[in-house]
Order: structure tokens, then sequence, then C-alpha cells
């Protein structure tokens, strides 16, 4: 029993030395002077204790006092680095802070002309107006305010945008003088609506139709006719045409079959052998389970066009709607 002792004692002893060696030689000398002075004293008062014993006891509680030592300069360490860590956090926190000022209004301005781009003018609006409160100065903060005013329909409140950037603020570029011209100047209907046809007809050429359709439908409103062609100037007649021709095919590719039945009825009011309206309204009406009423377009477009393979589905499939 001695031996397996002595042995798991010199274990012991060695991983302690390893552990001192790790923490330098100061606290390796401090055990070897106790071990040799402190040691025989205490064994020559107390003879009746194992040595070995002693020995591991003084070991034990030697390597405690270091490791004690060692986890509070482990702690002085941690919080210094804790400090450093925190100091260097905020620094970080000061240089996002700055960053975000900085570019704030260029991800406002970005914004908004992707706004501009879908057509949600409002906002569109409601960013150039953050825009211009952070950068008066900014020429594209106030075109984008007055534009999207614009295609709101809010004509005069635009007109007072371009006024105060070009008199108060004394912003100028090329794109807010042309607002301006085109504000102040008076023009048709037509004319207001055409930009926004444009639009719409970019749109349409990228098959883009629910863009496409919202301006279409701004443009028809601009002429405030409620699709009565009589209210319309002869000059515009064609060009409103035109644009309830594009409302109508942007509808039905959505499948939004009543707005599509109404501007396909606008545009038979004008040709009643047009025969893509008398295509869209049949469609409209049997999706609508308005069957009698696609049945006589189907027949009518089929006296017109007897091979027209899409009336004579709707036909009969209107046929055998109504017989059963």
């Amino acid at each position: 029993e001695r031996l397996k002792l002595h042995g798991s004692i010199c274990v012991t002893c060695r991983s302690e030395r390893t552990a001192m060696a790790a923490a330098g030689p100061l606290p390796q000398i401090g055990v070897l002077l106790l071990a040799v002075f402190v040691g025989p004293k205490i064994l020559a008062a107390m003879p009746s204790i194992d040595p070995l014993m002693v020995i591991f006891g003084v070991f034990l509680l030697l390597a405690a006092l270091q490791q004690l030592g060692f986890k509070q300069d482990s702690g002085n360490e941690g919080g210094r680095a804790a400090d450093l860590r925190r100091k260097s956090g905020q620094e970080q926190q000061e240089q996002e802070a700055e960053h975000a000022a900085s570019g704030g209004v260029e991800r406002l301005l970005s914004d908004a002309q992707r706004s501009l781009d879908q057509n949600n003018y409002s906002r569109a609006a409601e960013l150039a107006t953050k825009a211009v409160d952070k950068d008066p100065e900014s020429a594209q903060a106030w075109e984008f305010l007055a534009a999207a005013q614009k295609w709101q329909g809010l004509r005069t409140e635009a007109v007072e945008t371009v006024r105060k950037a070009l008199e108060v603020y004394e912003v100028d570029s090329p794109a807010l003088r042309a607002l301006a011209k085109e504000l102040k100047g008076t023009s048709s209907p037509a004319g207001d609506a055409k930009a926004s046809a444009e639009k719409g007809d970019d749109f349409f050429a990228k098959r883009q139709y629910d863009l496409a359709w919202e301006c279409y439908s701004r443009s028809l409103e601009i002429f405030n006719c409620d699709g009565d062609l009589g209210k319309v100037a002869d000059g515009d007649t064609d060009f409103f045409l035109q644009l309830t021709r594009g409302h109508a095919t942007c509808a039905q590719q959505l499948q939004d079959w009543g707005p599509c039945r109404r501007s396909a009825t606008v545009l038979l009011d004008a040709d009643p052998n047009d025969q893509q309206a008398l295509l869209q309204r049949a469609a409209s009406n049997e999706a609508m389970e308005k069957f009698k009423e696609a049945l006589d377009d189907a027949r009518k477009l089929l006296l017109l066009d007897p091979k027209n393979k899409a009336a004579n589905r709707i036909m009969n499939n209107c046929q055998q709607a109504l017989r059963s």
C-alpha cells in the first residue's frame, strides 16, 4: 500500500511541477524551499503522521494557493480584455452611426427611385420628403419629390415643391428646370397622360402587366370621362382608345375580368366590330358567369371570324352552361 501511495504521490507531484513550470520559476523555487525547510520541522513535530502523507498535503496546499493566484491574474487579464472589447465595440458603433448618417440620404434616394419605378408614388414622395429634410441641397431629392407629386395628380403641390427648391434653397438642376417648365405650362389631358402611358408601354413590353395596368389606369383617370367618349376631345379620341385597349389587355392577362369587361365595352362603343374587344368581353362574361352575354359576343365574333377557336370554345361552354 505504501508503494501504491508513493506512486500516486509521484504522479501528483509531477503534474504539480508541470503546472508550476508553466506559471514561472518563482513558484517552483518557493515550493522547493518549503519542502526543504518547512517539511522536516513539521515531520519532527508530528512523529506519528506518515511523512509521505504530509508531503502530499503540503504539495496540495501549495498547488491550491498557486492556482488561486493564477485565477486572480487571469481574472484581471479577462477584465482588461473585456474593457478593451467594450471600448472597441463602442468605437465600432460610433463609426457605424457616422456611416449611417452619411449614407442615409443615398439609401432614401435609392429607395425612392425604386418606388417611382414600381409606380408606388405615395411611398416615393414619403422617402423623398425624408431625404429633403436630411439634405435640403440635394437636387435629386427635390426632383423625386416633385415627380412623385406630379404622378399622384398633386400638380399644385409639385409646382410648389419645384419653386421652393429653385427659389428658397437655390437648388438647380436640368431636371428641376424641366419639371418647372412642364408643370407651369398648360396642356390637354392627352399631354398629361402621355408620360404615364409611355411608362405603361415599357412595362407592357416587359410583360409586367400589373405595373402597366396601373400606368394605363392613371392615364385614363386624367381624362376624367368615366369611359364616356362624348367627354373626350376629338383630337384625343385615338389616344384615349389606345389607352383603353392597353388597359383591357393588361386586365385580361391579369384575369381581372371586371375592368377587362368595362374597357372592352368602351372599345365596342367606338367600334362594334372590334374583334379583339369582342373576344375580351366574351371571355370576361364567361369568367363572370354571364353566359348569355358571353354567348352573344362569341356568336357575333364568329360571324366576323368563323375560324376563331377561342370564340368557338366560349360558345360551346356557354351553351352547355345554359342547358344545365
